[in-house]
């Protein structure tokens, strides 16, 4: 399985991985002819090995089986895109992942028709999706050759493009889209009140809960600190939840968790970049030291040992100065004599 290093990948993973969301989710954006053909209470998701490992130009997708209503079953294959650019060839990508699905059925022993495979693309990033959602505008148009070129749609599903009051569902789909929605704007922590508040009766169950702490951390590691500060999301939460005593000491116990963990990593990214221009100051020293003694050696032939001393612990600013007396210094004694 492609590890996720991206936190919106992760929540995506963890909210759309079950399948009741999944299935609820799916039926309700797709086309309505494409949603009536499938049976969605047979939805599960398939295993992650299905897919070929090699494919991870887009670590967050998932791939669901399903039952046609007109008998056998196919597929549906989603993925997740949160770029702050699209992607302009994710049209031959779904054909390549398509391609794939149906060589390992094949593998599988399978036998007769290929099973339908029904590609879908979420995508919340910033910028306005302009790729075609077929794959053969990717490829040269030629007039009498079209019949050659496979069409290969796939089905957008842009949550910019969706008013809050489209983005409906189930408490947990309710809340995943909305904070999907928001997570890259500057309206979050406006909006956040409202979509957190839709948790309440949520966070009382044990399933619930699970699904609370993991939007938390989404929000935590995701949103931006000029749109949502870790104050401002306690603040929010407190609030908006109160009287959720369990929830509200597992937030706190997350919290400063993560606030341990964020000042660990900050410690340890400060060393990293002191250590890297402490190396970058020394291996600049050590250059124009050794610059000045080829000049010197060249100047006045080979030095004596306490040139080698004088140069060693020598500060950028002194080698500057003697390195301006090579040329006009009658003997090595007078580069190093201090000029006013």
């Amino acid at each position: 399985m492609t590890a996720l290093n991206s936190p919106h990948d992760r929540f995506f993973k963890a909210v759309f991985g079950r399948t009741e969301v999944a299935a609820e989710f799916l039926e309700r954006y797709l086309p309505a002819a494409a949603g009536q053909a499938l049976d969605w209470k047979t939805l599960r998701t398939a295993k992650d090995s299905f897919l070929d490992p090699e494919l991870a130009l887009h670590p967050a997708d998932l791939l669901y089986t399903v039952d046609l209503c007109s008998g056998g079953t196919g597929y549906v294959h989603v993925l997740f895109e949160h770029k702050s650019y699209v992607e302009s060839r994710i049209g031959l990508d779904l054909l390549r992942y398509r391609v794939r699905i149906w060589e390992q059925w094949l593998n599988a022993g399978n036998s007769g028709r290929l099973p339908v495979v029904v590609p879908v693309v979420v995508y919340h990033g910033t910028a306005t999706w302009r790729v075609s959602r077929q794959f053969a505008d990717e490829v040269e148009d030629a007039p009498a050759l079209r019949a050659y070129v496979p069409a290969c749609i796939y089905h957008l599903i842009d949550l910019s493009g969706y008013r809050d009051d489209e983005l409906q569902g189930a408490v947990m789909l309710h809340t995943a889209l909305l904070t999907l929605k928001y997570i890259f704007r500057n309206e979050l922590s406006e909006r956040l009140p409202e979509i957190l508040g839709l948790l309440r009766d949520l966070a009382q169950s044990s399933i619930g809960l699970d699904y609370v702490r993991t939007l938390l951390r989404y929000l935590a590691q995701a949103a931006s600190i000029d749109r949502l500060s870790g104050d401002e999301l306690r603040q929010v939460v407190t609030e908006t939840l109160s009287g959720g005593g369990e929830l509200m000491l597992t937030i706190a116990e997350q919290w400063e968790q993560q606030a341990m963990e964020r000042g660990i990593e900050k410690g340890i990214e400060k060393g990293i970049e002191r250590g890297i221009e402490k190396g970058i100051e020394q291996g600049i020293e050590q250059g124009e030291a050794r610059l000045l003694k080829q000049l010197l050696t060249w100047r006045f032939g080979a030095l004596p040992p306490w040139v080698e001393s004088q140069l060693a612990g020598a500060e950028p600013e002194r080698l500057e100065a003697w390195a301006k007396h090579v040329l006009d210094a009658q003997t090595l004694d007078a580069v190093f004599v201090e000029r006013s």
